[in-house]
């Protein structure tokens, strides 16, 4: 059954991946009223900055930059950047854009006043198989655990976390020291979008969904944040295998704010996790330090490598700080 555009859902969004779910999906022909994030990245930049990124991103890279804020302007999308110190105005905003779905990605945790203003509810991409790994720090916690099985859930937000009633959910094996960062884009493009797409047509045609209720208890934990003292505390330079450290490290970015703060300069290159090398290695262990190879992380069984390449967009970015401070 074809819908002409009036007739479709009233989609709005709330996300923390800039435009990374919401450019598949307007160009899925869903109908997105409105899409909103916590902090609006390329507004609160200062003008100097914004030059940077116009250059990086049109010039240097020959792509459209990935900010929300302009994306939405340029697509005539109704946009907000929704604080905690604005919660009435978020809240105003979203009633006037009379919503039938709000879809979350990598949003805050929402109040019943929020999230039960759509007139068929909230749905949440969650990065794991829920029940499992509830919470804001998935992919570390299935790093850390060497849980191979990544997957996506799609579900209803209720009154708890990652608790709600599960509609879809896709998943597939990751291999060692794959980044999370690809594990992500994967799970996005191949599982996330075409659940949501699929859970909006129903809804359009049915103005229902087949859900699964979750049991009450997780298998696991919850995948809480670490501060950068705790992240440090949780890996074993000593007892883990050089891979389990290798792999955990691909988790996410934190390593970066751990390690990198002890290398001069380190703001002005684009860090990644490189290979391992496996030798021997004098203590003291979990330190950074450089030798032919360039610079690497030391474990008992050997050393991980980190590879760095020159920034020029970091490198203004840090030229710029530097002068204003």
């Amino acid at each position: 059954m074809s819908f002409k555009q009036s007739n479709k859902l009233r989609v709005v969004i709330l996300t923390g991946s800039k435009k990374m779910i919401v450019a598949p999906l307007l160009k899925r022909d869903v109908n997105i009223v409105g899409v909103s994030e916590v902090y609006d990245h390329f507004g609160n930049m200062n003008k100097p900055r914004q030059w940077v990124e116009r250059f990086y991103w049109q010039v240097c890279k020959k792509r459209e930059l990935p900010y929300l804020s302009l994306f939405a302007h340029k697509n005539n999308i109704a946009y907000a950047e929704k604080k905690e110190v604005n919660k009435d105005e978020y809240m105003e905003w979203l009633r006037n854009l009379n919503p039938d779905v709000l879809v979350l990605h990598q949003a805050p945790i929402l109040t019943s006043e929020i999230f039960s203003i759509p007139r068929f509810g909230t749905l949440n991409i969650h990065p794991s198989l829920l029940p499992k790994y509830r919470g804001s720090n998935p992919y570390f916690w299935l790093y850390y655990n060497l849980d191979m099985m990544a997957g996506v859930t799609l579900h209803y937000i209720d009154d708890n976390i990652d608790t709600g009633d599960i509609i879809g959910q896709g998943s597939f094996e990751i291999e060692l020291g794959t980044p999370a960062s690809d594990v992500g884009t994967v799970l996005i493009n191949n599982y996330a979008i075409p659940l949501l797409i699929k859970a909006i047509q129903a809804l359009e045609s049915t103005g229902e969904l087949k859900t699964t209720p979750q049991p009450a208890d997780s298998p696991t934990p919850y995948a809480k944040r670490l501060t950068a003292e705790a992240y440090y505390d949780a890996l074993d330079f000593e007892n883990w295998e050089l891979e389990h450290l290798w792999h955990v490290l691909n988790s996410n970015d934190q390593w970066r704010d751990v390690f990198l703060a002890k290398i001069k300069h380190s703001d002005s290159y684009n860090w990644t996790i490189k290979g391992i090398e496996r030798r021997n290695v004098y203590l003291p262990y979990g330190e950074v330090e450089r030798d032919d190879g360039g610079y690497h992380i030391k474990h008992k069984q050997g050393v991980i490598y980190l590879n760095r390449v020159f920034s020029t967009r970091k490198f203004f970015v840090s030229l710029f700080r530097r002068i204003g401070s």
